[in-house]
This record gives C-alpha cells, sequence and structure tokens, in this order.
C-alpha cells in the first residue's frame, strides 16, 4: 500500500500576535562551580503567538511515524525563531569567549542550561502535553523532557553542532542525541543520549521509569558538522558511577562484606568471651593451657576480621566521598576526569 505524501501533513506554526513590547527574562546559567546571570528581550507578539498557536499536526492517515520528523523539526526552525536564537545565544557566546571554550565544553554550556530548568510537573499531569516552542520554554522557565530537548536541539543546531532528537515511542519520552563512535553509542544508533529532564554528564542512559529502554526513531535537526569528542571520558564517568552504585547501595557488593564482616566480628566476639570465662573458671592446669591457645588463635581471627573490616571501612568511605564528587561536580567533566586519573596512580 502506497502512503500519502509528506507535503499532505500540516505540522504547526508560530502566528504572532498583535502585542507590542518585549518580555524580560532572567537567565541562569550554571557552568562548573559558577552561575552567570543574564537578561534577555523576547518579543511579546512571538511569545504570545507561540503559545496560542495550535500544536497538533494534521496527518492523513496511513502514514505511520513518518511525521514525526517534520513535527519536531517544525518546532525546533519555525521561521519567526530565528532572531529569538540570536538573542538568546547572545549570551552564551559571550561566555564562550570569556571563558575561552572549546566545542565540547560550550556543548556543556549549552545543555547545563536546558538541563538547569526545572521540571514541569504541572504539566506533565496534565490532559493536553503537546510540546513548547523554544520561546516558551525559555520564557516560562521550564518545561518537560519534550519541550526542554526541542529547546536545546535547536540550540545546537543553531550553533552548528550535528544533533538529533532521540523519540522512545513506547516510553513517551524524548531526548537530544549527538553523534558517538561505535561502543559509546546508545544501542547502536550511532548517537549518545544527551538527557534534558536532570543535570547529568553527556552519553548517560535516558530517564525513563521503564526498566529496559526501547530502541529510539532518530529525528535529524538541522545540518551541522561540530561534534563532542570527550564522550570517552563521560563514558568513564558514567562506568565509575554504575561502579559505585554497585558497591554503595545497601544491597551492593561492599554494603554487603560490611554487613557480613560486622556480624561476624559481633558472633567471634561473643565466642571469645564464652571462652574467656570458661578459661577463669577451669581448675585443671592441662585444660586451661588448651582453653588459652585456643583463646589466642581465635583472638588472631577476630583481630584479622577486624582489620579487614577496617580496610573496607576505608574503603566504603572513600567510594562514598568519590561519588558525592562526581555527583557534586556534573557540570565540570574536565575536573571529574582530572581526580579518576588521579585514583588510578
Amino acid at each position: 500500500m502506497t502512503r500519502p505524501p509528506k507535503h499532505l501533513i500540516m505540522n504547526p506554526i508560530i502566528n504572532r500576535s498583535d502585542t507590542d513590547g518585549f518580555v524580560e527574562v532572567q537567565l541562569s546559567i550554571p557552568y562548573a562551580h559558577l552561575n552567570y546571570p543574564h537578561k534577555i528581550q523576547i518579543e511579546k507578539s512571538l511569545y504570545e503567538g507561540a503559545k496560542e498557536s495550535a500544536k497538533s499536526a494534521i496527518v492523513p492517515a496511513g502514514i505511520g511515524d513518518a511525521w514525526l520528523d517534520g513535527y519536531y523539526n517544525a518546532f525546533v526552525f519555525d521561521q519567526a525563531l530565528a532572531h529569538f536564537y540570536t538573542t538568546l545565544l547572545t549570551p552564551f557566546r559571550k561566555i564562550r569567549k570569556d571563558l575561552n571554550l572549546d566545542t565540547d565544553r560550550y556543548l556543556e554550556l549549552l545543555t547545563a542550561y536546558v538541563q538547569s530548568l526545572p521540571y514541569d510537573t504541572e504539566k506533565l499531569a496534565s490532559i493536553t502535553i503537546a510540546p513548547r516552542f523554544p520561546v516558551e520554554t525559555v520564557v516560562d522557565g521550564t518545561g518537560i523532557c519534550s519541550d526542554k530537548s526541542i529547546l536545546l536541539a535547536g540550540m545546537l543546531a543553531t550553533e552548528g553542532y550535528a544533533v538529533a532528537l532521540l523519540h522512545f515511542t513506547k516510553e513517551n519520552h524524548l531526548a537530544v542525541g549527538i553523534p558517538a563512535p561505535k561502543g559509546f553509542d546508545y544501542l547502536n544508533t550511532g548517537y549518545a543520549v544527551v538527557e534534558t529532564t536532570m543535570i547529568s554528564y553527556i552519553g548517560g542512559d535516558p530517564c525513563t521509569e521503564a526498566k529496559a529502554v526501547s530502541r529510539p526513531k532518530i529525528i535529524k535537526i538541522g545540518n551541522g558538522t561540530k561534534t563532542y569528542s570527550s564522550i570517552r571520558d563521560t563514558a568513564r564517568i558514567h562506568t565509575l558511577i554504575r561502579e559505585l552504585e554497585e558497591k554503595l547501595n545497601p544491597e551492593g557488593t561492599l554494603t554487603s562484606e560490611l554487613l557480613r564482616l560486622q556480624n561476624s566480628i559481633t558472633l567471634q566476639t561473643e565466642k571469645l568471651r564464652e571462652l574467656k570465662t570458661e578459661l577463669a573458671e577451669e581448675r585443671n592446669l592441662e585444660r586451661a593451657e588448651v582453653l588459652a591457645e585456643l583463646a589466642n588463635k581465635k583472638l588472631a581471627i577476630l583481630q584479622r576480621t577486624i582489620h579487614q573490616y577496617n580496610a573496607l571501612v576505608v574503603d566504603f568511605t572513600h567510594s562514598q566521598e568519590l561519588a558525592v564528587f562526581i555527583h557534586a561536580n556534573r557540570l565540570d567533566r574536565q575536573a571529574v576526569v582530572k581526580r579518576i586519573s588521579r585514583e588510578k596512580h
């Protein structure tokens, strides 16, 4: 059966309102351990027009999911948004220049801003959860996965990065994808996941409630060519995070071993106390010598167990501190990579 032609699809477009003036938006741009405040002016006619415009597409029957490419690109590249991106990106470009950021760190700067926008739990609970246009997300200062991913994809594409949207149909989730070499991509898609719902390192797993996540539909955004060359660094970080979680969670290897040794110390201490009581009450010299030798052996075993336990406590404390450091420095990849490198020496 022949599919209907794509030109029959009608995607959302922004129809500007007649309102004059501007909306002042206070941007809060986090990077490393600093926060850069900037104010930008957004045209009211653009914001209100975007907010009032229809967000659904008119799709002929039998076209499957082929309409999604044009649908999401319509949100990113509506012709009314061209000046908006220039206005929005001006403070980011200034920060890039002032800090002398390379293309990887600039991508992380743009990503950190979008990730830091609060998640719109009210919208998620509403009946209609159609995407916002990027200008809405910026002015509203909040969004769900689709809103924030569309915004980040638009910012990255405008700055010349190769970027895609990853549409997880079964999970009803949207994330950003950036090209990644084999072995560092997600499910052999050729793209690493950039999760926009929370502050996180590039290249992790998508944030969904489902344990097993399906292979996403790839929706290419723009024709950029810049790539992210630090994916191997973030892959090391993600590997270490998984290892630390496995060690530190309540049923993890390190926690379980600590609990086992703790119970063993308690049991051995009690047995040794009973043996010493028996020894103190023993009147037969020969029997007393046997009990004394046995007590010394049990004491040596207890001391070794305590030594093992103390060593694991040091390991646990160190692992806990490292996990806290990695989490606290999610916006400073270079500091984390430097710390990890020191750990291996």
